[in-house]
This record gives C-alpha cells, sequence and structure tokens, in this order.
C-alpha cells in the first residue's frame, strides 16, 4: 500500500486551508484528517456541514508536476475513488461530473480541487468530505444530501473505515502516475447525469440541455440547440 504522511486533528476550521497555508512544510502525498471542521466548503464556497466524528473529512497535499499536469483527470480520478471506497459497504452509487458521489439520487460525498501555482511551486489539495454516521441535515440540504447511516442504518467505525478508504488512496496515486483510464470506464459506466436534462452555463449563457457523455478529455459532452458542446467546467444542475 502506498505510503502517505498522515496528519489528524480533532477539530481544524479546515484541512485544505492548513494545506494551502502550510505546504511548505510538509511532504508530497500529506494526508490531513480531521474529526470536524468549522469552516468547511465545497465547489461555489458552499459551507460544508458535518457533525463532531459523523464524517470522513481529509485533505491531501500533492507536490507532483506530473499530476499536476493531469489535474481534469485527477478530479475524475478522486470521484472514482471514493466511489470504489464506498462501493465496499453499500450499492445504487453513481459519479456526478465532475467529482460528487451519490448514493440512490442524493449526494453522499462532495469534494474541492485546487491546483495552486505559487512561485515555481505547482501543488494540488484535493479536499474530500464523505457523510457516513450523519443523521440529519440542515433544512437547506436534507432533500439533497445523505448519509451511509441514513441508506444502510448502519453506524459505522470511522476510524475503520479511514484504514480502508487508505487502500483506495493508494490506488488512486498508482492509477493517475500509470497514466491507465481504467477512471473513465467507471463514470461512465456510473454517470449520474447520463440521458438527463441539466442547466449548465454554455457560452455565457444559461441552457438547458441533455448530457450525453463523458469525453476522453473528461470533459462533459451536452446536446444543446440541436448541436454538441463539451463542458470543461462550471455547475451543471439536473433539471
Amino acid at each position: 500500500m502506498f505510503s502517505f504522511n498522515l496528519i489528524e486533528f480533532d477539530k481544524i476550521d479546515s484541512t485544505s486551508t492548513f494545506l494551502k497555508e502550510n505546504y511548505e512544510k510538509f511532504d508530497n502525498f500529506t494526508l490531513v484528517f480531521a474529526k470536524e471542521q468549522t469552516n468547511g466548503h465545497g465547489r461555489m464556497k458552499r459551507k460544508w456541514h458535518s457533525n463532531y466524528g459523523d464524517a470522513i473529512l481529509f485533505s491531501l497535499l500533492i507536490k507532483d508536476e506530473y499530476i499536476f499536469k493531469r489535474f481534469s483527470d485527477l478530479s475524475l480520478i478522486s470521484a472514482v475513488t471514493v466511489y470504489k471506497f464506498l462501493s465496499r459497504y453499500t450499492k445504487n452509487l453513481s459519479i456526478k461530473w465532475p467529482n460528487d458521489v451519490y448514493l440512490n439520487g442524493k449526494k453522499i460525498s462532495g469534494m474541492l480541487l485546487e491546483g495552486v501555482s505559487i512561485g515555481e511551486n505547482n501543488i494540488i489539495i484535493d479536499g474530500i468530505g464523505i457523510n457516513i454516521n450523519q443523521n440529519t441535515f440542515d433544512d437547506e440540504i436534507k432533500n439533497k444530501a445523505t448519509s451511509l447511516f441514513i441508506e444502510t442504518h448502519q453506524k459505522y467505525n470511522i476510524e475503520e473505515l479511514k484504514k480502508a478508504l487508505l487502500e483506495d488512496l493508494s490506488w488512486m496515486i498508482e492509477e493517475i502516475k500509470s497514466g491507465s483510464k481504467e477512471y473513465l470506464s467507471i463514470c461512465r459506466k456510473n454517470n449520474f447525469l447520463k440521458d438527463r436534462f441539466v442547466r449548465a452555463t454554455i457560452d455565457g449563457e444559461i441552457k438547458n440541455c441533455k448530457v450525453i457523455d463523458i469525453n476522453d478529455d473528461n470533459s462533459l459532452l451536452v446536446e444543446v440547440d440541436s448541436t454538441f458542446k463539451s463542458l470543461f467546467m462550471g455547475e451543471v444542475l439536473p433539471l
């Protein structure tokens, strides 16, 4: 199994913020876990809600030029890594482009992949949250979010799950370093958005479109106004 430099906090504002502020002090593949984040957030600066000890919250520091150049690959590979991990405990999982994981149609895991260039240093911070033992969510997300506990009616030992997760994170590093495209076939087979009508920003306009597939370059292929477009970034919301 791949060897990570592990750091664990009981409580912290954000594992990703901690690494951004202290990246020079730590080696490549430093992995920071926290039982609670007081200011965790995902894409679009949305707050990541988590109760103390109920979720797996972590960020991975990557100081590897080859992986930095495969940034878009890592986004989907990270989602597949969480998909593979959760597949140990449940079924009916899917991957929502570019890097969320859904269970029974609700979000169970999200991640924020940040590439930072500081002087001559290129780093990636891969921040991931996985809902494990939560039994309630705030009103604004209660119909959109779920956890392993809610779906399986079982409580889980977080520390035991983290050991299993390390095996899948090792796979993630090997996958991206090898240049393999296995992750892409997994994404396509379990594409939450495939054949759905969604709303997305296309050529500067918000439009309704239909998701067709995921391209070889990791972009999302959609059909809009009787033509095909590839989306490389941005939020895609199912209608």
